[in-house]
This record gives structure tokens, C-alpha cells and sequence, in this order.
């Protein structure tokens, strides 16, 4: 008797987990499809090791990130990670986990030349050691991503077409 009443809370948990490992499931695969419609490669792995997956490594992204973006905070690992060359720039995409619980999507290029525009709105562009970084942090949101798919493509686009 006493195990029926956890049960609801079980099921809730249980639910929960599922809706979340569906999201991430969803968003590794469109990341693996933008990545062949680009022509990069995607790195993996398609889940934060925070999640409790096995087999999940972290991945330190080999982009040297501004100290002057304290508002984004250290990346501690990676995940969804694509890396590729547009136009001789090398570009790598992937999303990210700062401070602690707060997700963001950051796109770096190894230029110092801001190839994204003026018009960024309302992603945040920092430019630091020979690296321009687009990023995008949400402090409330639901899904743990902060860049769609769709917007992701616009940005790479602009890269491939040189209209920045």
C-alpha cells in the first residue's frame, strides 16, 4: 500500500526523463543533419555527461572563449558538437552548459573579422583571440538548447555567403 503512493511521483520522474531523452534524441539528430547539409563533420556526443548516459565523454571545445564574456561563464563541456571550414574559416558549432544550469549555443570561427553581421539580434557576438564567437544565452527556458536548428542555418548561410 505504501508503494502506491509513490507511484505518481515515479510516474511524473519517469515522464519527465523520457520527454528530455526524446529532446535530445531530436536535437542530436537535426545537428547531425545540419551538419551533412554543410558538408562538416559532427563530433558528438549528442548529450551533456551530466545526463547520466554512459559512454558520454566530455568534449572541451578547442575555442579559447573571451574572458570579457563572464556573462557566459566557463564551458566546462560540450555536446552536438560540428566542426567544419566555410570560406577557409574554421567554424565550430555546439551546445553548452554555463555555470552550472543555464544552456547556450555558441558558434565560433577562428577570424577576428566579425563574419556574422551587425544584425545578431538577439545573440551576443565577442571577439577574442583570433576567434569570433556568436552565442546565445536564454537565463529561462525550457529546452536545453538556446539556438534553433532553423536559426543555426541562417548564421552558417551568412558565413557561406559571405554577407555577413
Amino acid at each position: 500500500m505504501t508503494l502506491l503512493k509513490f507511484l505518481p511521483a515515479v510516474a511524473v520522474v519517469a515522464l519527465l526523463f523520457g520527454v528530455v531523452t526524446i529532446l535530445f534524441v531530436f536535437r542530436a539528430r537535426s545537428m547531425r543533419a545540419l551538419a551533412a547539409k554543410w558538408g562538416f563533420k559532427y563530433v558528438g556526443p549528442s548529450a551533456p555527461s551530466f545526463w547520466g548516459f554512459r559512454g558520454f565523454r566530455k568534449v572541451k571545445p578547442p575555442v579559447p572563449l573571451p574572458r570579457a564574456c563572464h556573462l557566459v561563464g566557463e564551458i566546462r563541456q560540450a555536446w552536438n558538437v560540428i566542426e567544419g571550414q566555410q570560406n577557409g574559416v574554421s567554424v565550430l558549432v555546439f551546445d553548452s552548459v554555463i555555470l552550472g544550469r543555464t544552456y547556450c549555443t555558441f558558434i565560433a570561427c577562428q577570424t577576428e573579422q566579425n563574419p556574422f553581421g551587425m544584425d545578431t539580434s538577439p545573440d551576443r557576438v565577442i571577439q577574442s583571440g583570433g576567434w569570433t564567437v556568436l552565442c546565445r544565452v536564454r537565463w529561462l527556458q525550457i529546452i536545453p538548447w538556446s539556438m534553433s536548428i532553423q536559426r543555426l542555418d541562417d548564421h552558417v548561410n551568412k558565413l557561406r555567403s559571405g554577407s555577413g
